[in-house]
């Protein structure tokens, strides 16, 4: 299939029939000793022991403009693998991925030999990780193990949201407005009603988070729209981040759509006065920056 043949060439490892790992960009950084991802600044997560990954590869609702996937495949198997044997391939694909830092002498090699024990899986990658049925039994699953579990979601999935109890949830806020939405990410008014479902259960979640990733010329506007929304919302994180083209996402936008920090935090400083929140931390090289209503136990207890 030639879909699985790109794949591979990008860096992806699959496992089973429809779940993937990637070895993150930040991971490799962090494992060489140059820098570690935001995550590991905010939450105090070890970025050379997490696991990039999907368990609904390329399978989404939405088309995304600045998604780094190729929108326009949609992975027609079946999502049925057993939850055990998913996270076993993810952590034995993890370590193939990175095993070629071995004969490199400028290695931090005590980050390397705690990256062959993983301690975060990131359900991340690509497609929607509440496509899968067995969702909560993946993360049970992880937990298990002692591992922390992130699921990044469209939000377009309450139900699924009212199963899981991830260490830590990400519902992606895309648009101020039913329009922008429609226009960046070809969703109906039933996807935006299933978001502001979702974005309500945030509460029930101890550590839920919203983000925002914002491109200019799309979604990038009326920082007063989106406070609105927020404004009721019980989130314990809000992450304003810019959209980047990379991947499939170079083919629909361009470079000079990519916020720079600055604009990043002044997009941000202004929700933040909307709704009396504090920006508590930033990445600049990453460009976001993290609010809160009060800087309180964020980082992650991790034995």
């Amino acid at each position: 299939m030639e879909r699985i043949k790109d794949l591979r060439k990008q860096g992806y490892r699959l496992v089973g029939e429809h779940s993937a790992v990637k070895a993150c960009l930040w991971c490799k950084k962090a494992i060489r000793g140059e820098d570690v991802c935001y995550k590991n600044t905010f939450y105090g997560i070890d970025s050379w022991r997490c696991v990039q990954a999907s368990v609904s590869l390329d399978k989404c609702n939405l088309k995304c403009q600045w998604c780094w996937r190729d929108i326009n495949c949609n992975y027609n198997k079946e999502l049925s693998d057993e939850p055990k044997e998913i996270l076993d391939g993810l952590i034995k694909e993890q370590l193939k991925a990175i095993e070629g830092f071995k004969g490199n002498n400028k290695i931090d090699m005590k980050r390397f030999k705690e990256a062959q024990k993983p301690k975060h899986i990131a359900l991340s990658l690509s497609g929607d990780a509440c496509l899968y049925p067995r969702l909560p039994e993946l993360i049970e699953e992880i937990h298990k193990r002692g591992m922390t579990s992130f699921v990044v979601t469209n939000g377009c999935f309450p139900e699924m949201l009212k199963k899981i109890k991830p260490t830590q949830l990400y519902i992606t806020l895309p648009a101020p407005d039913f329009e922008i939405f429609k226009e960046t990410c070809k969703g109906t008014r039933k996807d935006l009603e299933n978001i502001m479902k979702s974005l309500k259960l945030l509460g029930k979640h101890e550590r839920g988070t919203v983000r925002l990733t914002l491109a200019k010329g799309m979604n990038m506007h009326n920082p007063e729209g989106y406070a609105d929304i927020l404004k009721n919302v019980k989130f314990k994180f809000l992450e304003v981040k810019a959209a980047m083209a990379v991947g499939y996402a170079r083919y629909r936008m361009e470079y000079k759509q990519m916020p720079l920090h600055p604009e990043i935090r002044e997009f941000a400083e202004k929700i933040a006065e909307l709704n009396k929140l504090k920006i508590v931390d930033e990445k600049k090289n990453s460009r976001v920056v993290l609010l809160m209503k009060e800087d309180r136990d964020r980082k992650l207890k991790l034995q």
